[in-house]
C-alpha cells in the first residue's frame, strides 16, 4: 500500500470501501458486511495472541490475532495493511484495529480514530481475512458506532489498561458496558486481558457468553516461573 499521511490513508480506505459497496451511516461509520465476520463456535478459538507475539502461536489455524496495542505501534500496521496480509491470513481471524478513542478526548478525534480503525478492519475482511470486530468505543457521543454490526455478532475486546480509575470512572465504565450489551446483544465476547470482577458480574447478569484470555506476556511469564520452580 502506498505511503500516506494518516489523513490520506483515511481518504484512501474510504474510497476503496465505497468502491467495494460498503455503506456508511449518517455519522460516518462504515457498516460491517456479514460475510467478513468470523462465524465460530465456542471452542473454535483456541487462543488469542497479540500481533507482536504472533509467531509464538502454537496453532495459528485456531488462533485469533488481537490488534490491541499502543497507537504508535498500531499506526505502523495501518500503513502496512497490504504487506501484512499474508501474515494475517495464516490465522483463524483477526480482531478489529484499536486506535484509542479515550474518554475526555475531543469527540471528533474519537470518531476519527474509531472510523479509521473500522475501515482498516473491513479492508482486511474484504481481502480474505475473517474478522472478530473490536467492541471498543469512546464516550457516549460514539454510541452510534455500535449499530454498524449485524445483530448478535461475536466481538473481541481488549481490557489492558482499561480497568483503572476511581469510583466515578468505574461507574461510567459499568454504565457503558450495560449500554453496549443492550445495543449489540453479542453472540459471544472474547476478552483479552484482565477481567474485573464487577464486569464479570454484569456479563453474567445479562447472560452474555464470553471467553477470557490472559495477555500472552503474562501467561508466558507465569509459565516460565513455573518451569523455574519445577
Amino acid at each position: 500500500m502506498t505511503r500516506f499521511t494518516l489523513f490520506e490513508l483515511f481518504a484512501h480506505l474510504c474510497g476503496e470501501l465505497l468502491a467495494s459497496g460498503i455503506k456508511f451511516t449518517k455519522d460516518g461509520y462504515p457498516v460491517f458486511p456479514e460475510h467478513i465476520m468470523l462465524d465460530c463456535g465456542t471452542n473454535d478459538i483456541a487462543d488469542m495472541i497479540d500481533w507482536k507475539n504472533r509467531r509464538r502461536a502454537e496453532s495459528p489455524e485456531n488462533t485469533v490475532v488481537v490488534m490491541f496495542m499502543d497507537d504508535e505501534l498500531l499506526y505502523r500496521r495501518l500503513f502496512h495493511l497490504e504487506s501484512d496480509l499474508p501474515a494475517y491470513r495464516e490465522f483463524l481471524g483477526v480482531t478489529g484495529f484499536d486506535l484509542s478513542p479515550r474518554i475526555g478526548m475531543d469527540p471528533e478525534l474519537q470518531r476519527f480514530n474509531i472510523i479509521l480503525s473500522m475501515m482498516a478492519t473491513i479492508w482486511l475482511g474484504l481481502h480474505g481475512v475473517q474478522i472478530v470486530p473490536n467492541w471498543r468505543i469512546g464516550d457516549q457521543s460514539t454510541i452510534s458506532a455500535l449499530r454498524v454490526y449485524p445483530q448478535g455478532s461475536t466481538f473481541a475486546v481488549g481490557t489492558l489498561g482499561c480497568s483503572r480509575g476511581g469510583k466515578e470512572e468505574a461507574q461510567y465504565g459499568e454504565l457503558m458496558l450495560r449500554t453496549k450489551l443492550l445495543i449489540t446483544m453479542p453472540k459471544r465476547l472474547f476478552i483479552y486481558g484482565p477481567l474485573p470482577e464487577r464486569y464479570e458480574q454484569i456479563l453474567n447478569e445479562f447472560d452474555t457468553p464470553y471467553s477470557h484470555f490472559r495477555e500472552y506476556r503474562k501467561r508466558s511469564y507465569a509459565a516460565s516461573q513455573l518451569r523455574k520452580e519445577a
